[in-house]
C-alpha cells in the first residue's frame, strides 16, 4: 500500500491525541491502582525506587487496556476535528472517499493490536510474576528488618506485638508479647522467651517461630481462659494475609503465558474439575487486543457525526462505548463461569458484535446516512 500525503495528514491528526490520551489514561490507571498500596508505602516506608520499580512491573497491564482505548479516543478526536472544519468535505470533493481516510486508523489500530497482544501474551504473565516477588521482598524486608524493640510492632492488621530486646544482628527477638485477633472470638495472648522470623520464598509465606511460651486464650463461655505451655510454636503468615493489598493479584492465571494456560485447562478438564473461569481467561488474552482494530473502525463514524462539541464530547462519546464494551463483556463472562454458554464462545461473540456496529456505522456514514440515533440529545429533544 502506497502512503499517500492524506495518509500522512490523517495520521499526524491521530497521533498527538493519542500520545496524549495514552499517557493520561495511563497515569489514570496507575494511580487508581497505587492507591490501594498507600498503607504499605506509608506503614512501611517503601522508598522511591521500589515504588519506581512497582510503576514498572503494573505498566503492561495498564497498557493492555491504554492502548485500545487511546486509540478510541485519538480516532474520535481527529476525525471530529476534520468533519468540524469541513476538511472531511473538501476532500470528498477531490475525490478522496471514506474508505482511503480510514487507512491510518485501522492502521494505527493494527499496531495496537500486534502490541496489545505481545504484552497480553507474553509481558502480562512475567509482570505479575515480577510484581508478586517485589511485593514480597518490600514485605520481607520493611517486617523483619522494620521490628523495633522496646515498641509495639504491627505485624498484619490483626498481629501486634512488643518486643523487649533484638540480638546484635536483628535476627532474633528476646521476650515476646504477641496480641492475636485473627479469630476475634477466641483472641489469644502469647507470651514467648525468643522468636525469629523464617521466610519461605518459594510459597510466599512468613513463620514467626517461637520458643518457650505460654498461650493465653479465651474459652468460648468468655469466662475461662486456656493456658497452653510450649517449647515451639509456629505463627504461619501468607503474603496476602500480610499485604491484603496484593490479593488481586494471587490469580495464578494472570502468571500464565497463553501455552500454560492451555496446559492447565486440559489437566483441569482431564480431572474433570471445574475450568470455565479458565477458558474466559485464555479468551480474554485473544479478545482484549483485538478491540484497538475495532475501536479505530467505530471511531471514524463516532466522530465525523459528533456535534461540533469539540473534546469534550468526543472524550464523552469514547467512554461511553469503553464502558458499554466492558459491560457486555462482563455479562458474557459471568455467562460462561455459570456454564451458561461455552465462555470462549461467550468472549468471542462480544468483539464480533462490536466489530458488527463498528461496520455497519462505518458503512452508513459512507453513504451519508445520518446517525442522529445513536445521539441521547436526539431522544430527549423527542418526548421533552
Amino acid at each position: 500500500m502506497k502512503i499517500t500525503i492524506t495518509d500522512r495528514y490523517v495520521a499526524r491528526e491521530i497521533m498527538e491525541p493519542f500520545t496524549v490520551s495514552l499517557l493520561a489514561t495511563s497515569v489514570l490507571m496507575l494511580i487508581g491502582r497505587m492507591v490501594r498500596f498507600f498503607d504499605l508505602i506509608i506503614a512501611k516506608g517503601v522508598s522511591l525506587k521500589e515504588v519506581a520499580l512497582l510503576f514498572l512491573y503494573m505498566s503492561p497491564f495498564i497498557l493492555a487496556l491504554a492502548i485500545p482505548i487511546s486509540v478510541l479516543v485519538s480516532v474520535v478526536l481527529a476525525f471530529n476535528r476534520l468533519s468540524n472544519d469541513s476538511e472531511i468535505i473538501a476532500m470528498k470533493a477531490i475525490g478522496i472517499d471514506l474508505s482511503k481516510l480510514s487507512r491510518a486508523p485501522v492502521c494505527l489500530g493494527l499496531v495496537a493490536y500486534a502490541l496489545t497482544s505481545i504484552i497480553s501474551f507474553y509481558l502480562l504473565p512475567e509482570s505479575n510474576i515480577a510484581l508478586k516477588n517485589e511485593f514480597f521482598n518490600i514485605i520481607i524486608r520493611k517486617t523483619t528488618v522494620g521490628v523495633n524493640d522496646k515498641a509495639f510492632n504491627t505485624f498484619t492488621r490483626d498481629i501486634t506485638f512488643y518486643v523487649d530486646n533484638l540480638s546484635q544482628d536483628r535476627e532474633v527477638m528476646n521476650n515476646i508479647l504477641i496480641y492475636d485477633m485473627r479469630n476475634p472470638k477466641m483472641p489469644n495472648t502469647i507470651i514467648a522467651r525468643q522468636g525469629r522470623f523464617i521466610v519461605d520464598k518459594d510459597n510466599k509465606t512468613i513463620t514467626l517461630a517461637l520458643q518457650d511460651g505460654t498461650i493465653q486464650q479465651l474459652g468460648n463461655d468468655a469466662q475461662t481462659i486456656r493456658l497452653i505451655n510450649f517449647k515451639a510454636y509456629d505463627l504461619a503468615f501468607s503474603e496476602n494475609e500480610i499485604n491484603p493489598s496484593m490479593s488481586s493479584y494471587s490469580k495464578n492465571t494472570f502468571e500464565m503465558t497463553i501455552p500454560e494456560l492451555i496446559r492447565q485447562y486440559k489437566k483441569l478438564k482431564k480431572e474433570k474439575e471445574h475450568y470455565n473461569s479458565l477458558l474466559t481467561d485464555i479468551a480474554e488474552r485473544f479478545a482484549i487486543p483485538f478491540t484497538a482494530i475495532i475501536f479505530s473502525i467505530i471511531g471514524i463514524p463516532l466522530g465525523i457525526k459528533s456535534p461540533r462539541s469539540g473534546k469534550a464530547y468526543g472524550i464523552t462519546v469514547a467512554v461511553i462505548v469503553v464502558l458499554f464494551y466492558y459491560i457486555v463483556l462482563s455479562s458474557a463472562e459471568t455467562a460462561g463461569n455459570l456454564n451458561i454458554i461455552n465462555p470462549v464462545i461467550a468472549i468471542a461473540m462480544v468483539d464480533l458484535f462490536f466489530l458488527v456496529i463498528a461496520v455497519t456505522l462505518f458503512y452508513l456514514v459512507s453513504i451519508e446516512k445520518s446517525l442522529r440515533f445513536i445521539n441521547p440529545m436526539t431522544y430527549v429533544r423527542k418526548y421533552r
